[in-house]
């Protein structure tokens, strides 16, 4: 029996990283005056924290910022426009117009839109009730947003900064993979023509060589979610197999293994050194969570290696909290200053890894209703 990190120990790191958030000036001016939805840490602590015990106002906070975007979803502005980066750049201390490079502020309304959409789903569902009006509106703002035609028809905009592995180069399919979660929730609220760009664009991507693993991780979760009708099955058996094959001797994956990426520590390009590669707990935690959810496709004498993947997972969150250099053994090369950096990053990959045993050792998710 693998045992999970102690609720009450993972309660305060993952709210420890949700208060941090909160405070990141950067995020408040995205956000007018709440911290904008983040990939990296707003999203799994959504996830996670109403697995743990007691309630905090982080969360509350979250949900009401949500509904609050999604209310004023026509009068509000994206999260980079032009003058909040304009801003960002006063409080950052930078020249004018550094961040416009970077940061692609039209794209981050596909991100919202998204965001918004998926974690409403999961508040309604882990509930175990319908999708409420913000829900129901969140997903039209979402179809509103996808992209109808051309080579990313199926996706949406997103944001371009190279904070691996959530704005690479196939980080969009990443997102359409997390809004296809989403639709395999409350599929009464899909559109019909939207989803059959959004599926086609996925399959497309399973099979694209040149699409990461860490997005194909996500394809296959939200192919289980939609009870296996998104991916032919030879598909979802293949990627099943390559995830196994890639999982390492002590039972984790690791992110630097689930590229290829560009422009960052562990790359092979210039502006990085290239680290030894380890298992760390967020590519172990999202790979483990799309395994487990595709359990049936997991053949009986590999069974064990996902015992093996939390078992490890068991071990990086026993940890000291609420933060550690080594949490998490996964740094990236952004910007930000070292609170945001050192803790976030590493504190949403906890978040993952500990929702994924959670799955595990259930053997269902939080979010199945009924």
């Amino acid at each position: 029996l693998v045992v999970r990190a102690d609720d009450a120990t993972l309660a305060r790191y993952a709210r420890h990283g949700a208060d941090v958030w909160a405070r990141n000036p950067l995020a408040l001016i995205s956000g007018e005056g709440q911290a904008c939805v983040s990939c990296h840490k707003s999203v799994p602590y959504a996830l996670v924290e109403p697995l743990l015990p007691g309630e905090y106002p982080a969360y509350s906070d979250l949900i009401a910022n949500v509904n609050r975007r999604i209310r004023t979803w026509g009068e509000n502005t994206p999260w980079y426009s032009d003058h909040k980066l304009a801003e960002s750049e006063v409080v950052g201390g930078l020249p004018p117009n550094t961040l416009n490079q970077f940061l692609n502020g039209p794209g981050s309304r596909g991100v919202e839109a998204i965001f918004n959409a998926f974690i409403r789903a999961m508040h309604d569902a882990y509930a175990d009730r319908r999708p409420q009006s913000e829900t129901q509106e969140a997903f039209a703002n979402m179809w509103t947003e996808q992209i109808q035609t051309g080579p990313d028809a199926g996706r949406w905009g997103w944001i371009e900064a190279n904070l691996i592995p959530w704005e690479g180069a196939d980080s969009d399919l990443w997102g359409a993979a997390v809004a296809r979660v989403a639709v395999g929730l409350f599929p009464e609220l899909a559109s019909d023509d939207g989803l059959e760009l959004l599926d086609a664009a996925l399959r497309k991507a399973a099979v694209d060589t040149n699409v990461s693993l860490h997005t194909k991780a996500a394809i296959l979760w939200c192919d289980a979610e939609s009870s296996g009708r998104l991916l032919p099955a030879t598909t979802t058996a293949d990627l099943v197999s390559d995830f196994l094959s890639r999982q390492r001797d002590d039972g984790g994956w690791s992110l630097r293994e689930l590229g290829p990426w560009v422009g960052w520590e562990g790359s092979d390009s210039d502006c990085c050194p290239k680290r030894t590669i380890r298992s760390d707990a967020y590519a172990t935690g999202f790979v483990l969570l799309a395994l487990s959810r595709n359990r049936h496709l997991v053949p009986d004498e590999a069974a064990p290696r996902l015992d093996d993947a939390a078992a490890w997972i068991a071990g990086e969150l026993a940890d000291p909290y609420p933060a550690s250099p080594s949490y998490n053994r996964l740094m990236t090369n952004d910007a930000e200053v070292p609170e945001f950096r050192d803790n976030l990053y590493t504190n949403g990959g906890a978040m993952w890894a500990y929702l994924a045993s959670w799955v595990h050792q259930k053997k269902r998710a939080p979010w199945d209703r009924g």
